[in-house]
């Protein structure tokens, strides 16, 4: 499993850095589920791609999330806050502990598993932003089951 692990991970960064070569893309910290590095891409319209790559989440001991987001900037009435709702795959790759932690282990298995989040970005600034998300994820392999997941972070725009 070492090597797939490693093959998947390089085909993730090689896609995420030549999609950002023609995009608007964000970085920063994510913590919760899971907790790591996001990456942001302002597609230029009202939705945004959204990419995670999380260590030791419940999904696996490495996690890769893609979600496709829906932004809706005029729900609050304010330029600040925005809010967001989307929808994405989710890859967990290693050990993890599955959706029923004390009773179905995972080692060295592939996860996949579909994921929904709705969230509030508040935007001080063109180049920064703090959100806050939650949703679901529902495993479809290994570990198959439904977990309710929260995150907060940061993302900073060069």
């Amino acid at each position: 499993m070492g090597n797939i692990l490693k093959k998947v991970l390089i085909l993730i960064i090689i896609f995420i850095f030549s999609y950002s070569a023609r995009a608007d893309l964000g970085f920063g910290l994510i913590v919760g589920e899971p907790t790591g590095i996001t990456l942001k891409s302002r597609t230029g319209s009202s939705n945004d791609w959204i990419f995670n790559l999380g260590l030791k989440s419940h999904y696996g001991g490495v996690r890769f999330d893609g979600i496709y987001t829906f932004n809706f900037p005029q729900a609050f009435n304010s330029r600040d806050f925005e809010l967001y709702a989307g929808v994405g795959a989710v890859i967990g790759l290693g050990d993890g502990d599955g959706f029923f932690k004390e009773k179905h282990k995972r080692d060295d298995d592939l996860g996949l598993g579909v994921k929904g989040i709705m969230g509030v970005n508040f935007k001080p600034s063109k180049k920064f932003e703090v959100f806050l998300e939650l949703g679901p994820l529902v495993g479809i392999t290994n570990g198959v089951g439904a977990d309710i997941e929260g995150a907060l972070g940061f993302r900073f725009y060069p």
